[in-house]
């Protein structure tokens, strides 16, 4: 019976299926779907040293060659922790853009104690997400970015946590109703007044998170708001003069339009001579106009809103 199944194993049947299987994962495979495809553990044993799999952590192979890509790397994790698994925390910050660098180990919930013991995963001990904090990104099984945000929040110091959210914002990720439901389920947990804190700027009367398009603004728009200031219409669309201009933050009534200069989109000649010609058309068409840099609000943001401030009660 064995030599009838390892002749199966050796044919052209099984090696499609097992293509099959490790295509849709990015090229691995786990020890437990070759049990599944009919492959012995000897055999996968006898594979592996032929060159035919190769480890990334226990119990979980690539196929056919060492190189794999970070969404299957994540997929490989998973599938070491077995059942249940889930990229978090900073791992899945890194993963959905909210966070600019990678941790060393990659972060995952497990659902039992496998997976606690494994080098390069850090097992991590939380409640386990509901349903609807997981999701599926680019095949890889992860906390949805509002868990993510309450999770990281144990951990990150107030500044990176706010930088966490600014950039959710940038990316379209910030979703108020869900961080709110999930920061009611992590109630005493570590971070959750400062992440309160953080997302208070961002509240509106009507619950939608301001449209934002550069890391910039969202470092902007939160501290003008939690200086008291009126809340800004953001990345509004004129029409002046035949030409259509997208301004940052315009408060309509004060006729005061504030434009956000980053040094990598107004650094050039050609940014400067563009950015003349849409102060001289808004002047034109009576709105005052204020530019600010990353480094004045980096050095002095007070200063930037209380000169902002003085120019809405001038318009007022």
């Amino acid at each position: 019976m064995g030599g009838k199944r390892n002749h199966g194993i050796e044919g052209g049947g099984w090696e499609r299926r097992l293509a099959e299987v490790s295509t849709r994962q990015g090229g691995i495979v786990s020890l437990d779907q070759l049990r599944g495809l009919g492959l012995s553990d000897s055999a996968a044993m006898d594979r592996a040293g032929r060159g035919g799999l190769h480890r990334v952590y226990h119990g979980v192979y690539t196929v056919g060659h060492r190189s794999i890509g970070r969404a299957a790397l994540l997929r490989a994790a998973t599938l070491a922790c077995g059942d249940g698994a889930v990229i978090s925390h900073a791992t899945a910050a890194a993963f959905w853009g909210i966070r600019d660098r990678w941790p060393v180990s990659i972060d995952v919930i497990v659902s039992c104690e496998q997976g606690r013991k494994i080098d390069g995963i850090r097992a991590r001990r939380c409640r386990y997400p509901d349903d609807e904090e997981i999701t599926l990104r680019a095949g890889v099984t992860c906390t949805t970015p509002s868990r993510t945000l309450v999770d990281i929040a144990g951990s990150f110091g107030t500044p990176s946590l706010r930088r966490a959210v600014e950039m959710a914002a940038v990316l379209k990720l910030l979703d108020l109703p869900a961080l709110d439901q999930a920061m009611t389920r992590a109630k005493g947990r570590r971070g959750m007044g400062a992440l309160h804190e953080i997302l208070t700027p961002w509240r509106t009367p009507d619950g939608a998170v301001p449209d934002l398009r550069s890391v910039f603004e969202a470092l902007v728009l939160p501290r003008l708001v939690a200086m008291g200031l009126p809340r800004p219409s953001t990345n509004v669309r004129l029409d002046l003069e035949g030409e259509r201009l997208t301004v940052d933050f315009i408060w309509e009534e004060q006729r005061l339009v504030v434009e956000t200069d980053g040094e990598e989109t107004h650094g050039t000649p050609v940014a400067f001579r563009r950015d003349r010609k849409r102060d001289q058309l808004l002047l034109a068409a009576g709105f005052r106009v204020a530019r600010v840099t990353w480094d004045q609000m980096r050095d002095e943001p007070e200063g930037v809103v209380a000169r902002i401030a003085a120019a809405l009660a001038a318009g007022a």
